[in-house]
């Protein structure tokens, strides 16, 4: 009796596993559309953000060129003096002039979701490879942009704002702390060079992703 009844016993464990495993299947398809669908999702809204902080990105960048445009220009005049004009101006005007002239910008991005994604090297959540490079050389700018304005800060600080500091407390500025003034402020100009350069690749970065999201 039980060998007549084993092949039913047999062809029923094989039904259930069947359905076991089918189950098994079923589920793990339905989690995995499921974390697409969130996934597209997600970088949908993404998206809606990106504009709304790469366009506020834009409008932040031309008001620094703006400004440190302006900041160079003004030290630029000053690097450029001839040393008979240098020596010849007066300590009233070199005192109330030359320390405005280190007034710059080194941009702060817009803050929001795109950003954060940026700033936790997590790109690679976004599906869209043309995307994920764009990001990717954003990011690579802000690295940049970081290292070039802590070398104008540091330079500013240490090296430029005590040598003014020192010649505009007696109102006299010797000669020699005008040739040192001027010789920092050329330094100082490069540095700005390097800054502003940078910031015309972020402009330039931030225009192309808006383009592409806007495809």
């Amino acid at each position: 009796m039980s060998t007549h009844h084993a092949p039913n016993r047999g062809l029923r464990f094989v039904g259930e596993f069947a359905v076991i495993v089918i189950g098994v299947f079923v589920a793990v398809a339905a989690e995995s559309w499921w974390s697409e669908r969130e996934d597209r999702g997600y970088e949908r809204d993404l998206r809606e953000d990106m504009v709304a902080e790469f366009e506020a990105n834009l409008r932040i960048l031309e008001a620094d060129l703006a400004a440190n445009d302006t900041a160079r220009a003004r030290i630029a005049s000053f690097v450029d003096l001839e040393e008979r004009e240098l020596l010849s101006m007066s300590s009233e005007d070199l005192t109330a002039t030359i320390g405005g002239w280190l007034s710059w910008s080194g941009f702060d991005p817009e803050m929001g979701s795109a950003q954060a994604l940026v700033e936790s090297g997590n790109i690679g959540a976004i599906g869209d490879r043309q995307l994920r490079l764009l990001l990717s050389r954003w990011a690579g700018l802000l690295e940049e942009k970081r290292r070039f304005n802590l070398q104008a800060v540091d330079f500013q600080l240490h090296r430029v704002m005590p040598v003014v500091a020192r010649a505009s407390a007696d109102q006299e500025w010797t000669e020699l702390e005008r040739r040192e003034t001027q010789s920092l402020y050329r330094t100082m100009g490069v540095l700005q060079s390097l800054v502003i350069e940078n910031q015309r690749r972020l402009r330039s970065a931030a225009g192309e992703i808006l383009a592409y999201l806007g495809e």
